[in-house]
């Protein structure tokens, strides 16, 4: 049995070694679906992405784990938790991705860049988790951050394109933050879960495909492309998540989101050779600042109250 001092130490359990490494892979996936956008629809994308999903996820299931013995202790709530996990989660790529039809991907990634609000927000109702100065300064830092790196430091050039596109990007956000705040409540085996989770979606995907579009047969490069898309928005994208999920609050995973938009940065000044400015530098202190901010805020309010021990949800 690990003590608590080794139980931080654990890489596999610590969100400051499994957030960067899923940040690395969020970083990709605007520009990637918006190049699969080019030929495929949003309904075809997100059938071709869960339907991989499943599949992979099946095959660890069938492997790695007795699904009688796992779903013995599973209630009605349970399942009902799951299903709606499904939900958000299919909502969230279905908002983004018909954004992403409409407006162009900065625009609608500087809209989906607010789900780290949402998430704080939203875990004051589920969780309980109270909103300290701490994290107010620690969201307000990293959404700064956002803007600076969106606007490049002039909010007169923000021009929005099309109102509709938009509001789906809004909901975008909306919806990953209510889809965290909810998973985080899951306790049962995390590979059942996620092959649940991700069977909703695609039955809901599936739906939506042959109401509102048709069945291709994508080229190469694009089931490439929606197979990168798989791995990395939900097969190990969902594993690093809902790990760092169960060992931290879901405060501090919000914090750590705020680096999507620095990573997306970085992918563009390594793949396209575009240089950085002072304002992106500040941007980008702003953004990597958040994260400690919420530990700092923390430390204090221990110093304040000697002899408690306070633990976030």
């Amino acid at each position: 049995m690990q003590t608590p001092h080794q139980d931080k130490l654990d890489a596999s359990k610590n969100p400051y070694v499994l957030m960067p490494i899923l940040l690395l892979m969020w970083g990709s996936l605007a520009a990637v679906s918006k190049l699969l956008l080019e030929r495929l629809d949003s309904y075809q994308v997100m059938f071709y992405m869960y339907a991989l999903g499943a599949v992979i996820f099946f095959a660890i299931l069938i492997r790695k784990v007795r699904l009688k013995e796992a779903l013995k202790s599973w209630k009605v709530s349970d399942y009902g938790l799951l299903f709606a996990c499904g939900l958000f989660t299919f909502l969230y790529d279905f908002f983004y991705l018909k954004s992403l039809e409409l407006i162009p991907a900065v625009e609608a990634s500087m809209l989906n860049y607010l789900f780290p609000i949402f998430i704080v927000l939203f875990a004051v109702p589920i969780h309980n988790e109270k909103l300290t100065w701490a994290k107010l300064v620690s969201v307000g830092m990293g959404f700064l951050g956002t803007a600076l790196l969106t606007t490049k430091g002039d909010l007169a050039n923000l021009n929005f394109t099309n109102a509709k596109g938009d509001v789906l990007a809004i909901l975008a956000a909306v919806s990953w933050g209510i889809f965290t705040n909810l998973v985080k409540k899951n306790k049962k085996d995390m590979v059942v879960s996620t092959f649940l989770i991700t069977a909703v979606a695609l039955v809901l995907s599936t739906a939506a495909m042959l109401v509102y579009s048709r069945w291709i047969v994508p080229g190469q490069a694009d089931f490439l492309g929606v197979l990168w898309l798989s791995l990395s928005n939900i097969v190990l994208g969902f594993f690093l998540y809902f790990r760092a999920l169960a060992y931290s609050p879901a405060s501090l995973i919000a914090s750590f989101t705020f680096f999507t938009p620095f990573v997306t940065l970085l992918f563009i000044v390594l793949l396209l050779g575009e240089r950085l400015t002072w304002v992106d530098g500040l941007a980008a202190v702003l953004i990597l600042f958040s994260v400690p901010m919420q530990k700092i805020g923390s430390v204090l309010a221990a110093r304040r109250a000697p002899g408690t021990i306070k633990h976030d949800v």
